[in-house]
């Protein structure tokens, strides 16, 4: 992992001014028959470095296709098996962990990445409620097209500049259950968007040519829920997604409720502790930020009339100020970088403060639009910090609770750190609550997403709920590994197994020993294949329709083997 300097936080234009993050991947043309025996010469092909959100995962100058069209990568898929090759999709590279490429992969590994964002973006209205998307669009540019058709969706990850395939190979999420007055109303999926998807094709092995070939799964398909969330281990070109009729949200965002109150006790809880917001408005997201006692508070209700104190909204990223902090907020991360670890109380303070005044002077506290003006919140210029994740599979009832002990925890080990003089987080804690995964809309033959980190548990339909808890920190800050390890293994390893179901989040960091994520070997092939119900069989369904892995990574050939 490299070491990120000041001038890398601090150089740049407008973002520059507000300490953020900003990176590209430089790219160069190539000739394919110089070095590639056999590639299919017109599909263009550059050398790219490839560079992921944090910027933890870095590889130089790796072989980029751009394929124009399914055609072309199937046809990059076959070369690729017969000079010896793997496939790697890639998008926007808005990713933490290494299911794309490993840190360091050298330029001359057998490596063919696939730029799926150039070209592989069309969509359509399959039928009036799902849409037909390529893999490579962009998650802002579905929303704004079904929107534009009078659809929309429950549910989205924060950030616009994500793929279609990106989100689904990963589970992706947004955040929402039933409010008290949605509960029982048919119709609406809760989960990951992985459980959108009602068909999809993907390039696959076919023995009888002896080549890989497109073929579409439906979701009553029995294989297809191996693919709904696949890590990685397969490529889709394109999939339909069910939507639902457009809708109006009422956002308001708090930061004057303490974590006394939102984070309180079960058998203390007010009308703004969490699980009273969720019952009240079923979607509800938390940042909070560390070693402040006020957290930001974000609550979407449906609302089909403008209230009279609501803003209206002209698009989506109503956050101005996420993107323009002011002073002393740049000069404080600047400390940060330069490894000045003691001043991470004095930073969040001032993002809280400045949080706070960002919402007040651009009157965002209170604001109406359509849904999609709300679900995307996140820019490619918001702060770029590392991600450690995991969800809880739970009761419902169980939401206050859970919350409780694990903020309560993280506090403790926070309080700990900091009087061995230890400041391993520097940014916050996020907080998500969704539903699970399950196939109830698709029929009696259809099967949920198997390695969804929202799927369904067997046996248990009480737990219904998903918590998404999400730990953030600037990269390579000191000693973070360290508290990643302890917080997986003193909470979430040891959450009762009577209560629920512990996963990975597959888009973050997991599986932590104290020289980084990823490398716990336990947790790669004990933990995690334990906590899916039909783990092995949907390895095994991947295995055999790529049985030459050529859709593979380090990271993957030691967690499906």
């Amino acid at each position: 992992m490299r070491s990120l300097d000041r001038r890398t936080f601090l150089t740049g234009s407008a973002a520059a001014a507000a300490g953020l993050l900003l990176f590209a991947g430089f790219e160069s043309p190539a000739h394919a028959d110089e070095v590639l025996t056999g590639y299919p010469g017109s599909i263009p092909l550059r050398r790219a470095r490839f560079e992921n959100w944090d910027g933890a995962i870095v590889a130089d100058q790796l072989w980029t296709a751009v394929p124009r069209n399914a055609t072309d990568v199937v046809a990059l898929v076959n070369w690729a098996h017969s000079a010896g090759y793997t496939i790697r999709p890639q998008g926007h590279r808005h990713t933490w962990s290494p299911l794309t490429v490993a840190p360091g992969t050298a330029g001359n590994k057998k490596v063919l990445l696939v730029d799926t964002t150039s070209k592989l973006t069309a969509m359509s209205m399959a039928d009036a409620e799902t849409v037909r998307v390529q893999a490579g669009a962009s998650m802002e540019k579905l929303l704004r097209f079904i929107e534009s058709n009078g659809r929309s969706l429950t549910a989205a990850p924060a950030p616009g500049d994500v793929t279609v395939g990106g989100v689904l190979a990963v589970g992706g999420h947004g955040t929402a259950i039933p409010s008290l007055d949605e509960l029982g109303k048919p119709g609406t999926i809760w989960g990951s968007m992985s459980n959108l998807v009602s068909s999809l094709t993907a390039v696959v092995w076919d023995a009888k040519s002896g080549s890989y070939v497109e073929r579409t799964f439906d979701r009553t398909d029995t294989d297809c829920a191996a693919f709904l969330t696949h890590l990685g281990r397969a490529f889709i070109t394109e999939v339909t997604l069910k939507t639902v009729p457009a809708y109006m949200l009422r956002c308001q965002n708090f930061t004057n409720i303490p974590i006394s109150e939102l984070f309180a006790k079960p058998d203390k809880v007010t009308n703004r502790s969490l699980s009273k917001l969720i019952d009240a408005s079923g979607r509800v997201g938390v940042i909070w930020y560390a070693f402040t006692d006020k957290p930001w508070v974000q609550v979407w209700t449906r609302s089909a009339n403008k209230p009279f104190t609501s803003r209206r909204t002209l698009g989506p990223f109503n956050y101005l100020f996420a993107d323009n902090l002011p002073t002393p907020v740049p000069q404080l991360l600047g400390n940060l970088v330069e490894g000045h670890a003691e001043v991470a109380p004095a930073f969040n303070a001032a993002v809280a403060l400045a949080t706070s005044t960002g919402l007040d002077v651009t009157f965002a506290r209170d604001m109406w639009g359509p849904a999609s003006h709300f679900l995307h919140f996140v820019k490619p210029t918001t702060l770029r910090v590392t991600a450690g994740s995991h969800v809880i599979v739970t009761r419902r009832s169980e939401v206050q609770a859970v919350v409780h002990e694990f903020t309560s925890h993280y506090t403790a080990m926070l309080d700990d750190y900091r009087r061995r003089g230890m400041f391993p987080i520097n940014s916050g804690v996020e907080i998500r609550v969704t539903g699970v995964d399950s196939a109830m809309e698709y029929g009696p033959n259809a099967d949920a997403p198997a390695l969804s980190a929202a799927t369904a548990v067997p046996g248990h339909p009480e737990w219904d709920t998903a918590i998404w808890l999400d730990t953030l920190t600037l990269p390579d800050t000191p000693h973070q590994s360290e508290f990643y390890r302890e917080l997986e293994r003193t909470y979430f390893v040891e959450f009762p197994a009577e209560r629920g179901v512990v996963r990975a989040e597959w888009a973050k960091r997991w599986g932590h020993t104290n020289d980084g994520a990823w490398l716990d070997t336990d947790t790669l092939r004990t933990r995690i294949p334990a906590s899916y119900p039909k783990w092995d069989s949907a390895v095994e369904t991947l295995a055999r329709w790529d049985p030459h892995r050529i859709f593979t990574t380090e990271l993957l050939d030691q967690l499906m083997p």
